[in-house]
């Protein structure tokens, strides 16, 4: 009898203490805060929040608080209480919902979020964050705008002689950069990303140029240069960082001298001075020719 009553008290106080172990939670839980419960001050935010951003609690945290602070405040008729701020949500609080999505899951390596940008300082959860655009981007689309607020040295090569048509409509920059991964993971598909729209230039080619297998920046600036065709070096000098004048075929009186002072005796022609690729064509690779001039 003694043991069945002590078994009996063991299960009784094992179900009472299951019991209050999941009540607990529910007894912390903070009472979600609506949209609607904020709309008398925040109007206009209130109004224009995404229909899955309807709790204010769930981006700012201390929304219950500043609420319950709100009305401390306009009850009181001495001294009022300190205001408590709303906090702005941190990109930690944005990923607790979005980590999921294919396309920001990266962000914890990505550049932007080493160098301290915080989602909210390109997205607007109430109004977005360009609402109108300025003179001469007009064509160039809202992203880039926005891009241009922090990247205007960038801004300035879409006005070069040689650029990519940002401004004009014709390219965007998330149509070649990934606002929300890292360079080091796409630092392989460079040169892809720049074929998949320059397929002319695409290869495997029988005989490569090792620049071009390297990279395109190697010799070309994606947004902007002062020199035809994106050089970030005008022709020659572009070639001469790596390439010296052969006096074969470059010399004007087209000899084989092999001597020192027969080689500094030559004159070089002024066409090879001028475009290097009016011979060599075939720069980015060439099926034919080994000299890349087919």
């Amino acid at each position: 009898m003694k043991r069945l009553a002590v078994l009996l008290a063991v299960i009784l106080g094992g179900a009472l203490h299951v019991g209050a172990w999941a009540a607990a939670p529910m007894a912390v839980k903070a009472a979600p805060v609506k949209g609607d419960q904020c709309v008398e001050c925040h109007k206009a935010e209130a109004t224009k929040s995404h229909v899955f951003h309807g709790e204010c609690n769930s981006c700012h945290t201390n929304a219950a608080d500043h609420a319950k602070n709100q009305e401390a405040r306009e009850k009181a008729k001495g001294t009022k209480p300190a205001a408590v701020v709303a906090t702005k949500p941190e990109s930690a609080q944005c990923l607790a919902c979005h980590e999921s999505d294919k396309k920001r899951m990266h962000f914890a390596i990505a550049e932007h979020n080493k160098a301290g940008v915080q989602c909210r300082d390109c997205h607007g959860n109430h109004t977005p964050k360009i609402k109108a655009l300025n003179a001469g981007m007009e064509k160039g689309g809202k992203t880039t705008a926005l891009c241009a607020t922090c990247h205007q040295d960038i801004l300035a090569k879409f006005n070069m002689v040689s650029h990519h048509p940002v401004k004009e409509g014709g390219a965007t920059c998330t149509g070649c950069h990934d606002p929300h991964a890292s360079k080091q993971a796409t630092l392989g598909a460079a040169t892809a990303q720049c074929t998949s729209c320059h397929q002319a230039v695409r290869g495997p080619h029988a005989f490569e140029h090792p620049p071009v297998v390297e990279g395109c920046t190697t010799c070309h600036d994606p947004h902007g240069a002062p020199n035809k065709k994106l050089l970030s070096v005008a022709q020659p000098m572009m070639c001469l960082q790596c390439h010296t004048l052969a006096n074969r075929r470059h010399g004007a009186t087209g000899s084989t001298a092999t001597a020192a002072a027969a080689i500094r005796a030559e004159v070089v022609s002024g066409a090879a001075l001028r475009d290097c690729a009016a011979c060599h064509s075939a720069v980015h690779g060439s099926s034919f020719d080994q000299h890349l001039r087919y």
